[in-house]
């Protein structure tokens, strides 16, 4: 009880004190914000090199889970708008946070994040389909308002309070959910995909069976490689 009151001044004390975190991190990028552009300027064709990785590992991952969205919320949602959303916010957040190398993208919660609130509209007569983007939209808004809140009382200080085995629960949500995609992604490989006419050549079962066996092959293939 010591403990949880010692840390609940704590955070009354830092919400005392607005944009103080903020003005903290504006002045600590600053000394290295006009050297961190200059450098990779300087570096001309070398800066060839790390563009090339950091931009296939944030195409990668956004195109798959793009596509995974666009499955699960009727394509509504697909990789255009997951590209574009990764390449809007990956130029602001390096041109404003000073950090040109900071990789962003899309990862598993922001697929459930779209995809229940998705089945949840799809259910309701007064919202349904039709109105899930703009729903998706007013949510987004009031998400950044209180993640706006948090920055501007220095809530990330309240990070100080946890051991570092909070992160590394959410580290295993995010591997199990990755797994838990991968198992039904080959296990799709196996079955007709809704909508499909099962009588097609492609949908007989040697062709399926053959499909969802490479599928598992080149799972285990990629798990060795990795």
């Amino acid at each position: 009880m010591v403990v949880l009151f010692t840390f609940l001044m704590a955070a009354m004390e830092q919400i005392k004190t607005p944009f103080r975190g903020i003005a903290e991190d504006i002045r600590g990028r600053a000394l290295w914000y006009k050297q961190d552009w200059t450098d990779g300027i300087r570096s001309s064709i070398r800066i060839l090199a790390p563009t090339t990785y950091i931009f296939f590992a944030s195409a990668h991952p956004v195109i798959a889970f793009g596509e995974q969205v666009s499955k699960d919320t009727d394509g509504s949602l697909s990789s255009v708008e997951t590209l574009a959303s990764t390449a809007i916010c990956s130029i602001i957040h390096s041109i404003l946070g000073g950090q040109p190398l900071l990789i962003l993208g899309v990862a598993e919660p922001t697929i459930i994040m779209y995809t229940y609130p998705y089945n949840f509209a799809k259910g309701r007569s007064d919202l349904g389909r039709e109105l899930f983007l703009a729903w998706a939209g007013w949510v987004c808004v009031w998400t950044a308002l209180m993640l706006f809140l948090l920055a501007l009382f220095n809530a990330c200080d309240i990070i100080n309070g946890f051991t570092r085995i909070a992160g590394e629960i959410f580290g295993l949500l995010i591997t199990v959910l990755f797994i838990q995609e991968a198992i039904k992604g080959v296990m799709n490989e196996f079955r007709i995909h809704k909508g499909e006419d099962p009588n097609e050549e492609k949908y007989q079962f040697q062709w399926l069976y053959v499909n969802g066996l490479l599928s598992i092959i080149f799972s285990f293939g990629l798990l060795y490689t990795t």
